[in-house]
């Protein structure tokens, strides 16, 4: 997981360099992920077997016009699954929820041009989440109903959010920002009609943002 997210921002920061540059902007953004709603199974929703968990994320935009950004962003995440939930398979390991994130959104920034800088934002991605015995390299579970396949799949979702970017220089913010992400990772044939139906998650990030262009307002202000 370090080596890919390691790659992707030697990836991110060559292609901004290599394009526009003064329209890019890169971010790093750790943060946390919370299971809102969607059953796990007949009885039980996923938040009941996970705990809180955490990601590491990266961040492309491109600068539209001054008000509107589109982002290409990667995160992998992941909730363990709290211990008295583990399957008996389990148990001696570190079971865990994982769920990597591409997505592309459009952001709107509601003011321009100063410190402070809100955003609203929204879009889609692709999601190939996976149960798995720990956190990088682990082996695969099986589907609780369905024991000739893999509990996993790629899967469809849309995300909205929020935040604020707070300038600290003419190049680098600091980003906060709180995604909904609803993901529809029901699928009947695979994991059975009454098993694990489509997911909600919160994630919350805050992180750095190196802007690539000068930020004028900033650059002209006095001492």
């Amino acid at each position: 997981m370090v080596k890919r997210t390691i790659n992707l921002l030697i990836i991110f920061t060559l292609l901004a360099k290599s394009l526009s540059s003064a329209n890019f902007s890169i971010s790093l953004n750790p943060g946390g992920i919370w299971a809102l709603n969607g059953y796990y199974d007949e009885t039980e929703k996923l938040k009941d077997r996970v705990i809180p968990g955490a990601g590491l994320g990266l961040g492309l935009r491109y600068k539209i016009t001054e008000n509107f950004t589109i982002e290409a962003c990667y995160s992998y995440n992941w909730m363990f699954i709290k211990k008295e939930k583990r399957p008996d398979a389990y148990k001696n390991d570190k079971p865990v929820f994982l769920i990597p994130m591409y997505t592309l959104n459009g952001t709107v920034f509601l003011s321009t041009g100063k410190t402070l800088e809100p955003f609203l934002t929204a879009g889609a991605g692709i999601f190939p989440w996976r149960f798995s015995s720990q956190v990088t390299g682990g082996e695969l579970w099986t589907a609780p109903e369905n024991p000739d396949e893999d509990f996993s799949k790629t899967s469809l979702g849309l995300n909205i959010g929020m935040g604020i970017d707070v300038y600290i220089s003419s190049k680098i913010s600091l980003t906060a920002e709180s995604k909904y992400y609803y993901i529809f990772t029901k699928d009947e044939e695979k994991f059975g009609t009454d098993s694990f139906t489509n997911q909600g998650f919160l994630g919350i990030r805050l992180g750095l943002t190196y802007h690539f262009g000068k930020k004028q307002s900033l650059e002209n202000e006095g001492p």
